[in-house]
């Protein structure tokens, strides 16, 4: 019965890493009371501050891929190249591996395990940390200082805190600098800020299926950054729901500030 349980948060958890998140949906109910605190996006003079072991004011320490993120013949993206960096350089980066890579539900075989060089040779991507992976290698490989982030649901976070999930729900971001400033990317589904971004500021205010649809409790909360997963010590699935479960612990959602971002979408825009 134990197993069984711990297959059922498994395919929760990677049924909803591998979904794109989209506008809000009204999956999970709001049962929090507390209203969100609202802050002003930073302006374009914004220092960089260091943050989850990130050295946000020295981008360059980022430009070096981990042993899972090297990419062994950078000559099979050399067709990506370009003299200049821009949103729209990645734009062009993203969907190609949108055309190029096949998305499956891998059972969580791959997280912690699959390294870029093999997403490369099978075109195929098991889930939310192998998009990241790649498009994290990827743009590093141009030239583009990246960093891994790994996030909890807070609508999940909410439902654990009183006993009631059911599963484990997170997701993982990018963070890419570009044009003198850090930009967050969901290399999954396509949303990216472009302007304001704080990387000091834990919470991501994306809403949608998987983040909650309450306009009370919604978005992601920042677990860890690092280079890649197994820079932050992730080497199976269960790795993940250990830290999930730490930082849910430990957040108090009546607490968190929720930034005024504007998203955008790379097939959109």
């Amino acid at each position: 019965m134990r197993n069984l349980k711990w297959l059922f948060a498994l395919f929760v958890f990677l049924a909803a890493c591998t979904l794109p998140v989209a506008t809000p949906s009204p999956t999970i109910p709001p049962t929090a009371t507390h209203t969100p605190t609202i802050t002003p996006t930073p302006t374009p003079e914004f220092i960089y501050q260091p943050a989850f072991g990130i050295d946000y004011a020295n981008p360059e320490k980022y430009l070096t891929p981990g042993e899972q993120t090297s990419i062994s013949s950078p000559e099979v993206i050399d067709h990506l190249r370009s003299d200049q960096k821009s949103i729209s350089h990645l734009k062009s980066v993203y969907l190609w591996k949108e055309r190029e890579f096949e998305t499956y539900s891998a059972g969580g075989a791959t997280i912690g395990v699959v390294t870029v060089d093999e997403i490369l040779e099978e075109r195929r991507l098991g889930g939310c940390n192998d998009h990241a992976l790649l498009f994290i290698a990827v743009v590093r490989a141009l030239g583009y200082p990246a960093v891994f982030v790994n996030t909890n649901s807070i609508a999940w976070m909410e439902l654990y805190q009183i006993g009631k999930s059911k599963g484990y729900i997170g997701h993982i971001f990018a963070e890419v600098y570009v044009d003198g400033k850090w930009v967050l990317i969901d290399s999954t589904g396509g949303y990216y800020i472009e302007e304001g971004y704080d990387p000091t500021n834990p919470v991501i205010p994306l809403k949608g299926a998987i983040a909650g649809s309450s306009e009370e409790v919604y978005g992601f909360y920042v677990i860890n950054k690092g280079i890649d997963e197994w820079d932050l010590g992730i080497h199976k699935m269960k790795d993940i729901f250990a830290m999930m479960e730490e930082v849910a612990d430990q957040v108090v959602l009546e607490s968190l500030v929720y930034p005024s971002y504007t998203f955008k979408h790379f097939k959109k825009d």
